[in-house]
């Protein structure tokens, strides 16, 4: 399966690969964060969090949570607006479709050879 072919009226539609793990975030559609741990609102110390990983290419995801105290990873807060950490995107630029079905999910994972997660980014 092509991902031009899913979004077959998308402007451009690419595949990356990249050296070193990256934060995936959703631009303007950014919503809050919060604790996987205890759900307590992480917006105010999750960038904070973020330096030391990002500094260290994000080779260590694991932080502690002012909030409660339990060690979280970041890629597994609870993003309001969906956020990953990895090292491959298929990005569609202006996809001129509502969302993809979990069928072509499911199968742009296989494909991969690996579990992904969705983010809708706006920029």
């Amino acid at each position: 399966m092509r991902p031009k072919t899913i979004a077959a009226k998308a402007d451009d539609v690419t595949a990356s690969f990249e050296d070193e793990v990256r934060f995936y975030d959703p631009g303007e559609n950014w919503s809050g964060v919060e604790c996987s741990a205890c759900g307590a609102d992480a917006e105010e110390w999750w960038g904070d969090a973020m330096d030391a990983p990002a500094a260290d290419g994000f080779k260590d995801l694991n932080t502690k949570a002012p909030c409660c105290g339990g060690t979280v990873s970041l890629n597994d807060l609870r993003y309001i607006w969906p956020a990953a950490f990895g090292r491959f995107a298929v990005e569609a630029r202006n996809p001129d479709i509502a969302d993809t079905t979990e069928e072509q999910d499911l199968k742009i994972a296989e494909c991969v050879g690996t579990p992904l997660r969705k983010i809708w980014a706006r920029y």
